[in-house]
């Protein structure tokens, strides 16, 4: 059997092979890696030594990294089931009173919602000094915030930065990141240059493509539709752009299209891959150079639920985790939200994770058909493929189709004067093909289609209440 040698950066099959560039600008490098390490580790996230043990697990064989996370998911029963009072309340009590507590099949199930509604019984007793929170974006129409120990947030970072040295991508390469938003000191530290989502004009991505073509950084990371917007208008606007504008796109964030990855490859010339982690849990999965998703199972433990039950391997489901780290507001069999299927087989990089075969994102996005079914909003990215495939390049910027009765729809697209009666049929198209003929379809060209507050973006969305008074 082929393995990979991690860190080697080879290509996956199932995407554009790049082979990996030496490392621009090394002295930058490695001044960024060490003052970015010594700054976690000042603030008690001990980034640096973290990341060095993670590489010494992943060269375990699946049998010793299987007892290994076993050892650290007792662990963290043990401590979440001593500290934190919600755990010997309740449901909670009733099940653990009579058996042992170390056994992850003993515990319920915690519904996402309960870290709104009992956040202060989630939070562990005598919780240590550096106690920081992370905010959910909100999109899902309520914020949740965690609350994380210093070393819990240390494997975080350590995670992240493990994954991206098997690309070869070491920390303090120079990187452009466009997210809702960043923090100027820590981003410099970084070496990360930062293009805010909220209010993607064609001013900021004029600015990101300049970074992108002056300073040629060796990563761009962030939202994928706005990472995918950026490649469609630099290859609109910048024809004679080198073919590879940046060797390597980290994704993340948002629901990951095969079309934004397509359009970033070929626009962008980079390798692509994907990261998947959540604000409950920080990094959960993260792509190999073999195009696996592998599960984060030395900092999670995940599973797939069908209803209250688990459900058999390789079967589609709710996605619940644990955290193994986090010792402040330990969160365990935490349904998420998102759905997903555990492949049951390995993956041929050699890597001792599970792979996490599909993932669907926000599973509440459920939209009614006009007979009457329900059908996930991403089918509407998915059918975008082909659309954008076809239109002239430049003629549409982003679509956001919006459903305000069950057969109501309109359609948002930023466009050029190249946007023609033939696109907005095949927008219309593509509504009826999956909620069917009968629904109305309006086509509005605007602007700038309005992202969420976070700085994401979704292709779907229900009207907002107060459009429609």
């Amino acid at each position: 059997m082929q393995t990979l040698t991690i860190g080697s950066g080879e290509p996956s099959s199932a995407r554009p092979a790049h082979r990996p560039v030496a490392i621009p600008h090394a002295l930058e490098q490695r001044f960024h890696k060490t003052m970015y390490y010594s700054l976690q580790s000042l603030r008690g996230r001990h980034v640096g030594p973290f990341v060095q043990k993670l590489q010494r697990w992943e060269r375990l064989d699946r049998e010793q990294f299987a007892a290994l996370t076993d050892e650290l998911l007792r662990n963290a029963l043990r401590l979440a089931f001593r500290r934190v009072p919600l755990y010997s309340s309740g449901q909670w009590r009733d099940a653990l009173s009579s058996a042992n507590a170390e056994h992850l099949d003993a515990w319920p199930v915690l519904d996402r919602r309960m870290l709104i509604t009992d956040r202060r019984a989630l939070l562990a007793r005598r919780i240590n000094s550096g106690v920081f929170s992370r905010r959910s974006s909100g999109s899902t129409g309520e914020m949740v915030r965690v609350a994380y120990n210093p070393a819990a947030g240390g494997w975080s970072w350590a995670q992240e930065y493990r994954s991206m040295y098997w690309f070869g991508i070491p920390p303090g390469s120079r990187t452009l990141l466009l997210w809702g938003g960043g923090h100027p000191l820590l981003d410099w530290v970084r070496n990360c240059r930062v293009c805010t989502t909220k209010n993607l004009t064609f001013e900021q991505l004029e600015r990101a493509a300049s970074y992108l073509l002056r300073r040629r950084p060796m990563l761009c990371m962030g939202l994928p539709s706005a990472i995918a917007q950026l490649a469609r208008h630099i290859r609109a606007h910048h024809p004679n752009a080198p073919a590879q504008v940046v060797p390597f796109v980290k994704l993340g964030g948002e629901q990951v299209y095969d079309f934004q990855c397509e359009e970033i490859a070929r626009h962008l010339g980079a390798r692509v891959f994907e990261s998947y982690g959540s604000t409950e849990m920080g990094p959960i999965a993260h792509e190999c150079p073999y195009g696996s998703r592998h599960i984060m199972a030395d900092h999670v433990r995940l599973e797939i639920f069908d209803g209250d039950r688990p459900a058999p391997l390789g079967e589609f489901g709710d996605i619940v985790v644990t955290s193994l780290f986090n010792r402040a507001m330990p969160l365990v069999r935490c349904r998420i939200g998102d759905r997903g299927r555990i492949s049951p087989d390995p993956c041929p990089c050699g890597l001792p994770h599970p792979v996490l075969a599909e993932l669907v994102g926000r599973a509440a996005d459920m939209f009614a058909t006009a007979d009457g079914r329900l059908v996930h909003g991403s089918e509407l990215g998915r059918r975008l493929q082909l659309f954008l495939s076809k239109a002239p390049l430049g003629s549409v910027g982003q679509v956001l189709f919006e459903q305000s009765g069950t057969t109501d729809w309109k359609v948002l697209v930023e466009s050029s004067d190249g946007f023609d009666e033939t696109l907005a049929a095949q927008l219309r198209g593509i509504v009826h093909a999956t909620f069917g003929d009968r629904c109305q379809v309006t086509i509005q060209r605007v602007a700038l289609v309005p992202r969420e507050k976070s700085g994401k973006y979704r292709y779907y969305r229900r009207e907002p209440a107060a459009s429609r008074r």
